[in-house]
């Protein structure tokens, strides 16, 4: 059998395609593993956080659709909510393509706040919406 190294062969056709397809597939892996990796999640009340108030950059209370509320502590690269029903958590901020996002490890549960508005998607599920800031106590 002779090499003809200048011939296009369907085998040399079948492998680029899996090299270029393999390769994005592998930098996608990676991104979602390493975006994932850098968000926490640490279930504790929001006044337990042991933040000193020195660290608060700013904080809302965002009034939302079906009458729910969110509160929201802003640090530097996290926002502690209470929300209205009942639960408190501490989220850090992860990469975002427009206004802030905060996340959980696994992304389970997302607050987006842009400017004066808000929402919560828990499992690509939008929980907390129509949120926006109330500015009444300002």
């Amino acid at each position: 059998m002779k090499i003809e190294w200048n011939k296009v062969t369907w085998y040399s056709r079948v492998a680029a395609i899996i090299i270029y397809v393999g390769t994005f597939a592998l930098a996608f892996y990676l991104g979602q593993w390493c975006g994932a990796s850098k968000a926490i999640i640490n279930q504790v009340p929001a006044q337990n956080t042991g933040e000193n108030q020195d660290n608060v950059i700013t904080s809302a209370t965002f009034d939302c659709a079906g009458g729910k509320t969110i509160n929201a502590v802003f640090f530097s690269e996290k926002v502690a909510l209470s929300l209205s029903d009942g639960r408190s958590m501490l989220l850090l901020q992860t990469l975002s393509a427009s206004g802030a996002r905060y996340s959980n490890t696994d992304e389970s549960f997302v607050f987006w706040n842009t400017g004066d508005t808000a929402f919560i998607q828990e499992r690509d599920k939008t929980t907390y919406e129509d949120c926006i800031a109330d500015n009444t106590n300002k």
